[in-house]
C-alpha cells in the first residue's frame, strides 16, 4: 500500500505538532521539534529517499527531536523577568574598573595552561558546548573549570591590598565623591 507523497512537507506539519506536544509541554519547543522534523523529511525527499509512512515516519523523528531539545541547552535557557532588571541596583557585586581592569592583566599568571585556553575559549566562543569542544573538554568539566577560574579571580581581588575594597580610586572614607 503505497501513500502518495504531498508535495509540500509543510503540510503535515500539524502531526509533527502533536507528536512534539505529547513529549514537550511548552508550545514554542513543541514548534521548533515539529520544524526540526519537517525539515528532517524534506531532506529526505530531497535525497530521493522519502519514506515509506511519511505520517508514522514524521511522528517517531518529532518526537525524537522533541526528546533531544529538552536534553540541549537550548530548552534550560530561562526567560528573564526585565521588569525587575531594570529596577534592580547596579552596585551590588558590581566590580570598579580598576578591579576589572587590573584582572584582566593579572588573572592569566595565576591560572594553569589548562584554565588559561578555557578562559579564551570561553571569551570567544557563544556557546558552552562550542568553547568545551575548542579545548577539548566535555560540557560539564569546562563549567567546572569556569567555576574555579571565577574562584580565583575572586582570590586574588581579596587577597590585594588596594583592589579589595570596592571604593572608586581617589575616594577617601567621608568624602564625598
Amino acid at each position: 500500500m503505497s501513500f502518495a507523497m504531498p508535495l509540500d512537507p509543510h503540510s503535515l506539519l500539524p502531526i509533527a505538532l502533536r507528536a512534539a506536544s505529547q513529549v514537550v509541554r511548552n508550545p514554542v519547543l513543541a514548534e521548533e521539534a515539529s520544524e526540526r522534523a519537517i525539515y528532517q523529511l524534506t531532506v529526505a525527499l530531497l535525497d530521493g529517499s522519502p519514506p515509506d509512512c511519511p505520517e508514522a515516519w514524521l511522528r517517531t523523528v518529532a518526537r525524537r527531536a522533541a526528546c533531544a531539545i529538552l536534553r540541549s541547552e537550548w530548552a534550560r535557557t530561562k526567560t528573564a523577568d526585565l521588569d525587575g532588571v531594570a529596577s534592580a541596583p547596579r552596585t551590588s557585586g558590581k566590580r570598579s574598573e580598576v578591579q576589572s581592569e587590573w584582572i584582566r592583566d593579572n588573572l592569566a599568571a595565576a591560572l594553569t595552561p589548562r584554565q588559561r585556553e578555557a578562559l579564551q575559549a570561553a571569551i570567544t566562543c557563544n556557546t558552552t558546548r562550542a568553547a568545551a569542544r575548542t579545548c577539548g573538554m566535555e560540557p560539564r568539566d569546562f563549567r567546572r573549570s569556569l567555576r574555579s577560574i571565577s574562584q580565583r579571580a575572586r582570590q586574588l581581588l581579596d587577597h590585594h591590598p588596594l583592589l579589595g575594597d570596592p571604593q572608586l580610586p581617589g575616594a577617601e572614607q567621608g568624602r564625598a565623591v
